[in-house]
């Protein structure tokens, strides 16, 4: 702890309270570290010397003075947190009118010296567990130096063996851009999602980049039902701040690199479309979508660039609504209705654009499972090459 970082902070804001009469801080060698008197900072203050030394109050009388270099008539007492005294504070005046005063100084300096250890105690975890957190998504050779790790963790008392899986939530609107409003935010989440138990004893999270990344407790009881979960923080994450969220869930993979396997699905989810911005790896049709876009750009490019050149006009451009036909098809799951409704067109015209899509592709839609599938890689395909164009406009 840097005493002097905050000494000078309570001097001023303690004085305030006591009629302005001075008040000084010395450290453990008897060095005024903070006054109302600036003059006399970094002077010695023999009082504060003897304070130290002895551990007993020194009141100095007027006719003391002499006998005390440094110092002016006063009390000076023993500053102690916990145990230990870490400096001595003085109130100047008669001892006899400042006795009562005195005391009342020492115990608001110590508290807010306490209160000082803990918020550094606190930052020193937080930082500890971020640094944890790090580690274990970025460190590819996690498993060569475990017992660093777990050495960490224990510190901060996160027990690393305990099964658990990723969940990444993001607020649309708020990047790492907006570094101090964004951290607002996930302050505030934090606590939300602790006082509604969505955050428990044994889940281990923080910030990384622009996402809250919680390492949630598998449930020990293989038929407890965790499919809503995400669902209900979504919606009451909105009903409470009115943010608008995308929630990913990762699968749990045992061991310390699990962690890492377990993120990346989860990150990998956040990059797939869903109209209602949440993706949980263990319900089917996801797992699906997240198999298809591990497929690597190589075979994409090879086997799918043919079809989607099919689909470009003669400018090379593709057409707005076959993207957003097919992904309203596959998010919809082939249900013309819903489909046309969310794209807020007639059926005939969801009907004639399927037609067109299928006459330009030469994919059976709905009815060939193996078309179906290759239009949902054209699908990723599209969406892949957008991404790279926007982000090489930037």
């Amino acid at each position: 702890m840097q005493l002097f970082e905050i000494a000078q902070k309570i001097v001023d804001s303690t004085m305030e309270v006591i009629d302005n009469r001075n008040v000084n801080i010395m450290d453990r060698d008897g060095m005024i570290i903070a006054s109302g008197e600036k003059t006399r900072l970094n002077t010695y203050h023999k009082g504060a010397d003897d304070v130290i030394k002895s551990g007993k109050i020194i009141e100095i009388y007027p006719k003391e003075v002499p006998d005390y270099p440094g110092a002016k008539e006063g009390v000076n007492l023993p500053i102690r947190v916990g145990d230990k005294i870490v400096s001595v504070v003085g109130v100047y005046g008669h001892p006899n009118e400042v006795r009562i005063i005195a005391n009342l100084v020492k115990r608001a300096v110590e508290l807010s010296l306490e209160q000082h250890v803990i918020s550094e105690q606190v930052k020193l975890v937080t930082d500890l567990k971020q640094q944890i957190l790090r580690k274990l998504i970025y460190d590819v050779d996690l498993e060569k130096h475990d017992e660093e790790i777990l050495c960490l963790a224990k510190l901060v008392n996160v027990d690393l063996e305990i099964n658990r899986y990723a969940i990444i939530l993001e607020i649309k609107h708020y990047s790492i851009q907006d570094s101090l409003e964004f951290l607002k935010i996930v302050n505030k989440l934090e606590a939300f999602l602790e006082a509604q138990h969505y955050l428990e004893q044994d889940d281990f999270y923080g910030v990384i980049n622009q996402y809250l990344v919680i390492f949630k407790k598998l449930p020990s009881n293989k038929t407890a039902d965790q499919k809503d979960l995400l669902r209900l923080m979504s919606q009451d994450i909105d009903r409470q701040y009115g943010y608008e969220t995308r929630i990913a869930r990762g699968s749990f993979h045992p061991g310390l690199s699990g962690y890492r396997k377990s993120y990346q699905e989860a990150r990998s989810l956040l990059k797939i479309n869903a109209h209602d911005g949440i993706r949980d790896i263990n319900v089917m049709e996801v797992t699906v979508d997240y198999l298809l876009n591990q497929i690597g750009g190589e075979e994409l490019e090879h086997f799918v660039r043919p079809i989607y050149q099919k689909i470009l006009d003669k400018k090379g451009r593709i057409q707005p609504w076959i993207i957003e036909t097919i992904k309203a098809l596959f998010e919809h799951h082939f249900k013309l209705a819903e489909a046309a409704n969310a794209l807020f067109i007639h059926k005939n015209t969801m009907a004639y654009r399927i037609k067109r899509i299928q006459t330009l592709t030469g994919l059976s839609i709905g009815d060939n499972f193996h078309h179906t599938v290759m239009l949902n890689l054209l699908g990723i395909y599209v969406e892949r090459l957008q991404k790279a164009t926007r982000a090489n406009s930037q």
